[in-house]
């Protein structure tokens, strides 16, 4: 097995895996949604709220706030955050007082409420522990797989190259001067659609997968770092492999 990063930009990370069964890159995805813990907010206590929202929306959408979460806090109790306003105001999650300095929001300029003149806010919210089996607002990142492109196009020189390239949704194809490629290093940002096959035909351009190489793409949001978030997904499925083996 090898591999390969291709991009690492803070929050999002795209790198392939080859010669890599498809079903631990499955089992990968799945621990990253569902087997990592994070927290959220779970309890408001809305002492006052003068508002248009009600109540429970509020303490909807407090809940969708992600929250940094350090690895070196896990499972360390229950952190909380105060939030008093009075409108004219567009609250955000930088609003929240917190704490912790290091428990924070890891979206500060998510819009919680506008409130309008007069209206006022008085409020305290407790975050939680948990993973995304048990609400998604725990989840840490968007996740996704696939085989790696492969496109042959056996003839460069193709009339209405430039047509055929302007399909391209991610636009990795280049068709200047009726000559139809891959640009450099793109390749990988193919997403087998094949509308440039559909269009032109299979003889002028073909779109097949790598079977031996996988393509994964995550992107945090914010509760863990890449990094973070691939050894704890390393060790849950250690943790979930070792419990299986011990009652076998």
């Amino acid at each position: 097995m090898e591999v390969e990063v291709l991009e690492n930009k803070g929050n999002a990370a795209k790198f392939v895996l080859k010669n890599f069964n498809v079903s631990l890159a499955n089992a990968i995805r799945r621990t990253i949604i569902n087997g990592v813990k994070t927290l959220a907010i779970e309890d408001v206590m809305v002492y006052k709220n003068t508002s248009s929202m009600y109540d429970e929306v509020l303490a909807a959408r407090l809940g969708l706030i992600p929250i940094k979460t350090p690895v070196e806090l896990k499972d360390k109790g229950k952190f909380s955050f105060k939030l008093k306003e009075m409108g004219p105001k567009a609250v955000h999650a930088s609003d929240l007082i917190p704490s912790d300095k290091d428990v924070t929001p890891a979206a500060p300029g998510m819009l919680i409420i506008n409130l309008s003149e007069g209206e006022s806010l008085d409020l305290e919210a407790e975050t939680v522990w948990g993973n995304g089996e048990a609400h998604t607002k725990f989840t840490p990142a968007h996740v996704f797989y696939h085989f790696y492109p492969k496109i042959t196009i056996p003839d460069s020189k193709v009339k209405g190259a430039s047509k055929i390239a302007s399909l391209c949704p991610v636009d990795i194809l280049d068709g200047e001067k009726d000559t139809l490629s891959v640009k450099k290093g793109k390749l990988s940002d193919c997403t087998l659609c094949k509308a440039c096959e559909d269009y032109a035909g299979s003889d002028v351009i073909n779109v097949s997968s790598d079977t031996n190489k996988i393509v994964f793409d995550i992107e945090s949001w914010g509760q863990l770092g890449i990094k973070d978030i691939m050894l704890e997904t390393m060790s849950t499925l250690e943790g979930e492999v070792s419990e299986i083996a011990e009652k076998i």
